[in-house]
């Protein structure tokens, strides 16, 4: 390994609703010692996917936020990454693992977002965003591969040891869709902007795009990082059905990255703390559980039937958008799968 690189940084990298907040109550990060504590597991990023709701310009062309709009988040993007690098620097100057978590959506480039929502062409002259430091924002095309379509740098990216966490779209997206209706109501998830942010979450295409930087990264064999177990490949994959219905995978990852896998817990107790209204829309199902639940596996799905399925529930026209999205990251969620974790 390069002497760039550090042997101890572990990065949980999620999409919504891949029961991800379920892997970290299991993995009891919070009771693992050699592990710094971090609430939640990680979402540094989280206040500023936050701030853009707050500002209105969640899904906004990047080219037409305000300049008062695009400060905020320039100096909200620059808060995120400090905390992260107070983390690292903290965690690593007591000797400790850092074990966080991200949703890849939140890390994703203003620009590269644009043109998911608004077509590859449709960006006339803004650069991508990326932090290179504490105070250090540029809007650049060096610095960053192709398949790096995120605000953080390939060197950055590549002092990581990456561990993507994913889960059936037919389950993930639908259950999305109706946290999204919990916390902003049934009017705005359907309209015009609601669906953009549907187009910009219903997606594998930030975590495959992610996972393809790594796998280019580590195939190269000074890359690759030496592991207590043999036979294993960075980045890894963990796909939701086999942490919640296979305790090994879990105990095996422990092995692979040096936890207590003593520690791992399948049972607790509610989690009461309060938190902001649209979160709690999407924390209700995990802060109310009390251990795990097997029914939230995918098993053998039939996309026919659940697509009638979302029919009836959401109604013709949203069913007929979450079918689409869907169907779409199948092909990205199928190769993803292939190469998890296995026992």
């Amino acid at each position: 390994m390069k002497a760039d690189q550090s042997p101890h940084r572990f990065y949980l990298l999620t999409c919504p609703r891949t029961a991800s907040n379920l892997l970290v109550k299991i993995l009891a990060l919070e009771e693992q010692p050699r592990v710094a504590l971090r609430k939640d597991g990680g979402y540094f990023f989280s206040p500023l996917h936050l701030l853009k709701y707050d500002l209105g310009c969640v899904d906004t062309h990047v080219e037409e936020l305000t300049p008062d709009q695009k400060e905020k988040q320039k100096k909200c993007m620059k808060k995120c990454f400090n905390e992260l690098l107070q983390h690292l620097h903290h965690a690593e100057s007591e000797g400790k693992l850092v074990v966080v978590k991200e949703h890849t959506q939140f890390l994703a480039d203003p620009v590269a977002e644009t043109r998911l929502l608004y077509g590859q062409e449709s960006i006339a002259k803004e650069l991508p965003w990326m932090l290179r430091g504490r105070e250090d924002l540029v809007q650049t095309m060096e610095g960053r591969s192709t398949e790096n379509e995120t605000i953080l740098s390939d060197k950055f990216l590549k002092m990581w040891q990456p561990i993507f966490v994913i889960r059936h779209p037919a389950l993930s997206f639908p259950s999305w869709y109706r946290a999204s209706v919990r916390a902003d109501g049934k009017e705005f998830a359907k309209s015009a902007r609601g669906r953009r942010i549907c187009r910009a979450v219903m997606t594998l295409r930030w975590t495959r795009k992610l996972y393809d930087f790594y796998s280019e990264h580590f195939s190269k064999s000074d890359a690759q990082p030496e592991t207590k177990v043999n036979h294993v490949t960075w980045p890894l994959v963990l796909d939701a059905d086999d942490f919640i219905t296979q305790p090994a995978v879990l105990v095996k990852l422990c092995q692979i990255i040096g936890l207590d896998s003593s520690k791992l817990r399948y049972s607790w107790e509610k989690d009461v703390q309060p938190r902001r209204p649209g979160i709690m829309a999407f924390r209700s199902t995990i802060d109310n559980s009390t251990s795990i639940d097997t029914t939230k596996v995918a098993g053998n799905i039939n996309l026919d039937d659940e697509a009638e399925k979302w029919k009836q529930e959401f109604g013709e026209e949203i069913g007929w958008m979450v079918e689409k999205h869907v169907r779409s990251a199948m092909p990205d969620y199928s190769y993803l799968k292939s190469r998890r974790l296995m026992v």
